[in-house]
């Protein structure tokens, strides 16, 4: 028995959108592997050859889907970073909000960690933005780190493990955990970890675990 399709009928909903709409809620609740192309069109309401006029594969929808949810994420980071020149304050910012995802859209959370555990290299696009933070930090001399794709993995690292953990466990001070994993990947860089505690403690960081 198929699923009664639920997004193509939607009001200005495109293919393309449908489409990732269902692969958003496919996707993020179970592994790649387990969900066919069949699945996902039979979902969004919309034929098979529609999907290949988008995409060339599930992996190439999961992947595009994946950088929609970092676009996203990555304004919300730009949003939050005026308030502060300090280079630590901009990572932990983003550490906190990219976990932050994991407790509000768990599915989006999974499928950004996917994006995540592939793409480590400072040099990559998707980087792009997190290497300017620790170039800046190093060069004001607020970082301190051997190089910086070990500081990357490093905090790739923690998020990746945190997005994990938030996801698949209840966890009922998830905010506390949050700010926790955020002065554990400021203290990877070289932060004492009261200093680190300090700027995870700031009132308006305080406020994007809370709120």
């Amino acid at each position: 028995m198929t699923s009664r399709p639920r997004y193509r009928g939607l009001r200005r909903t495109s293919n393309r959108e449908a489409l990732m709409l269902a692969a958003e809620e496919l996707l993020g609740g179970r592994a790649a592997s387990a969900v066919s192309v069949d699945e996902i069109v039979d979902r969004a309401g919309v034929a098979k050859g529609t999907f290949y006029n988008h995409f060339s594969s599930k992996e190439d929808l999961g992947w595009q889907l994946a950088q929609a949810i970092r676009l996203e994420v990555r304004d919300r980071i730009a949003d939050r970073k005026v308030v502060s020149s300090d280079p630590a304050v901009h990572l932990a910012i983003a550490v906190i909000l990219f976990l932050d995802l994991a407790r509000r859209r768990p599915n989006r959370a999974r499928i950004l960690s996917i994006l995540l555990s592939q793409v480590s290299d400072a040099d990559a696009e998707p980087n792009s933005r997190v290497r300017q933070t620790l170039d800046a930090g190093r060069s004001v001399g607020r970082f301190r780190f051997g190089s910086i794709d070990a500081a990357m993995i490093a905090v790739i690292g923690i998020v990746s493990a945190g997005i994990q953990s938030l996801v698949d466990h209840e966890v009922p001070d998830a905010g506390e955990r949050i700010a926790s994993l955020a002065a554990h990947a400021l203290a990877s860089l070289g932060l004492s970890r009261e200093d680190a505690d300090d700027v995870v403690g700031h009132p308006l960081l305080a406020g994007l675990v809370q709120d």
